[in-house]
């Protein structure tokens, strides 16, 4: 969720959508494994909650997505009865990049781009190439002046539309009945763009480009159903379901220089900004990706090592 939108922040060289398969053993993956206790389906209506408690403080945890099928329907009254009164809505670490970024987002643009061929460069992966376009309705030159990780780059885009996939969802309609609730937003850290895109795009290897470019050509050429079911499990509070969603683009992010040290990051500063938030009497609601919380190692994990009460969504 947050390497995602990190890198969809630097001026449109990334647009993010879910993917099919599991990530291969050899790569970094922190999230690869999740701790069985925490995958429960939840009793209340809508997407699944955990809790976390102290003697005088509850943060309400709403495990999310990375994007929404449009039209993706959910039950959002417990998320409206726990906005009343909370003190705060903490979410995932967000990216920053000014207009004075822009430059430098279209020189790392340039660099993705390749005089050679890409079906001569892609290798075994030119008939998934092929069959990816015809999926997309494209032409046989389409893509062409990209390198694996460029082509990868702009497939993932015109996939996300052509499935219809919102990425702003469901966090548009979290802030917008936090606004309701007069409950402000805050997210767990900022980080500034550029250094990871920069790292990013130019220490990537040819290796982890003809990755992250296998890992679009196998999700647009499965079809949007594995996207569209996970999304109906997360909806109706099936963890197990939401969790098993597609994955294989993950594989391609974190190929690249920085990813896996990112995810690691990110999942440091969420458990910080919740252990800050524990200080304070009450009660407030956190958002983060619904795999980062049930990792072995992430969020929840996590809390539970520093003496927190965590409670499941069957609880």
């Amino acid at each position: 969720m947050r390497r995602l939108a990190i890198l969809a922040m630097a001026a449109g060289l990334l647009t993010t959508t879910p993917a099919r398969a599991q990530n291969p053993p050899a790569l970094d993956d922190p999230e690869a494994n999740v701790v069985e206790a925490l995958v429960v389906a939840a009793k209340l209506p809508g997407p699944a909650w955990w809790r976390i408690s102290d003697g005088d403080t509850t943060i309400y945890m709403l495990g999310v997505l990375q994007a929404l099928p449009r039209g993706q329907a959910w039950d959002t009254s417990v998320l409206d009865h726990r906005l009343e009164g909370a003190f705060a809505v903490i979410l995932p670490p967000e990216g920053k990049a000014g207009l004075g970024d822009l430059p430098a987002a279209l020189a790392l643009r340039g660099r993705l781009k390749s005089a050679a061929p890409l079906d001569a460069s892609v290798g075994e992966l030119a008939p998934k190439l092929a069959r990816a376009r015809v999926v997309l309705g494209k032409g046989a030159d389409a893509y062409n002046g990209w390198s694996p990780l460029g082509a990868g780059i702009m497939m993932a885009g015109d996939y996300r539309k052509t499935v219809r996939l919102e990425p702003a969802e469901p966090e548009r309609a979290i802030a917008r009945l936090a606004r309701k609730h007069r409950v402000k937003t805050r997210p767990a850290a900022t980080y500034n763009v550029m250094p990871l895109v920069k790292t990013a795009v130019r220490e990537h290897s040819r290796e982890a480009g003809l990755i992250c470019l296998e890992g679009v050509l196998d999700e647009v050429n499965a079809g949007p159903e594995a996207a569209r079911a996970a999304a109906r499990a997360w909806a109706r509070g099936d963890v197990r379901g939401a969790i098993a969603g597609p994955r294989n683009f993950q594989r391609c992010l974190l190929a690249l220089p920085g990813m896996a040290d990112l995810e690691r990051k990110g999942t440091h500063d969420e458990v910080e900004a919740l252990s800050a938030a524990m200080n304070t009497p009450g009660h407030a609601v956190a958002v983060f990706g619904i795999r980062s919380l049930v990792a072995r190692g992430g969020v929840l994990d996590q809390m539970r090592s520093r003496g927190f009460e965590v409670s499941t969504p069957g609880e």
